[in-house]
């Protein structure tokens, strides 16, 4: 567990030394992430047509003060190609001086199938169907997978059509399979139906503001009023003020995303860790509070939506299996817990640069890869 910031060089940070050093710190073996080719063997059922392996820049931050459910030391990997959002993040850990506290409120994936009947008599017959069956259905789904456990089984019609949520627990996977699978035989035992679809009533990698499934993570924090005054240069008085102007014009935009920059943190663990990138699109939906409390500033981060995964899918291969060890989270309860807590702490950083007057000025002396270099 790193106990200091990731080590830096003024003079050269991309030097080998400097490379290898921070590397050194994560406290893992990191061939991969050094030069080391991967195994095209490795990717088998992950990638069609393979032409081989994309190269994005991986940084790290930390660490990571996690309270709450999990505690703990992290360093975090993240991969990109957007100059300063690396630096913006270790910026708000540096400011997260008492740890953040991150909890987990809900745990479960769903799917919504389908189902179209003659009518809207037969639909709600079908749904009755449901109410009374639903210990039987229940078993049919639950049949299919010795990981996963029935949360909740529940219906609404839509005229003719039935539309039902089923939500499982999937362990340490993501589990969208697992469940898509588990409803199958749950759907052949509703009789009458002319349709049935799978993904009929989809969220699947769309966001939505109702229709939440994965794991519902609060994180929150509380800085005082001297970092918040040295470190962050603004007052926690300020912050609230500018958070009120920005919720507002959220509401006129009608987004569901209530939060600055959560899509780039989560793109980039997503990717440095083997997570599917296309569920940015769902886990992004948030919403961030910044709030003057005698001086000190509390912050949370309201994530109903997160998905995480440790095992499965591109998780455990090449250097997603290196950025997994980094982290060292012992479940997908606990890696959504660190991806919540280094979120908040971006987002409390950029929100503070918004009052300052470096924010342009970061992004010209970090993000400077233009050809001409003007």
């Amino acid at each position: 567990m790193p106990e200091t910031a990731p080590p830096r060089d003024p003079g050269d940070d991309l030097s080998p030394s400097i490379l290898a050093a921070r590397r050194a710190w994560t406290g893992q073996d990191l061939p991969h992430h050094a030069g080391e080719p991967v195994d095209p063997s490795t990717a088998r059922g992950n990638v069609e047509g393979m032409i081989g392996f994309a190269q994005i820049p991986v940084g790290v931050v930390g660490p990571v003060d996690l309270r709450g459910d999990f505690t703990g030391r992290y360093a975090v990997p993240m991969a990109t190609t957007e100059g300063s959002m690396v630096a913006s993040y270790q910026r708000g850990l540096r400011a997260c001086v008492d740890g953040i506290r991150a909890t987990v409120q809900r745990d479960g994936l769903a799917v919504w199938p389908l189902m179209t009947f003659d009518d809207a008599t037969a639909a709600a017959a079908a749904a009755r169907f449901v109410d009374v069956h639903r210990s039987d259905l229940i078993a049919a789904a639950e049949s299919t997978t010795s990981h996963g456990k029935v949360t909740a089984l529940t219906h609404e019609l839509l005229g003719r059509r039935l539309m039902l949520r089923l939500e499982m627990t999937t362990g340490d996977a993501h589990g969208i399979n697992m469940v898509t699978r588990a409803s199958a035989p749950l759907l052949a035992k509703i009789p009458g139906a002319r349709q049935v679809l799978l993904h009929g009533h989809d969220v699947e990698k769309r966001a939505s503001l109702r229709c939440w499934r994965g794991k519902w993570i609060v994180a929150e924090t509380r800085i005082p009023q001297d970092v918040v005054e040295t470190r962050l240069r603004t007052s926690a008085a300020a912050l609230e003020d500018l958070w009120a102007s920005y919720q507002l014009a959220y509401a006129r935009m009608g987004t569901a995303n209530h939060a600055i920059q959560i899509a780039n943190g989560l793109a980039a663990i997503y990717v440095a860790t083997g997570q599917d990138a296309a569920y940015v699109a769902e886990s992004a939906v948030g919403t961030l509070s910044l709030e003057d409390d005698g001086g000190d500033l509390y912050v949370s981060l309201d994530l109903p939506n997160l998905h995480a995964a440790t095992v499965g899918g591109g998780t455990g291969k090449g250097t997603a299996l290196e950025g997994q060890r980094i982290i060292g989270a012992g479940s997908a309860r606990e890696l959504a817990c660190v991806m919540a807590a280094t979120l908040l702490a971006g987002d409390v950083n950029l929100a503070a640069s918004f009052l300052g007057d470096d924010f342009v000025g970061v992004h010209e002396r970090l993000g400077r890869n233009r050809p001409d270099d003007t």
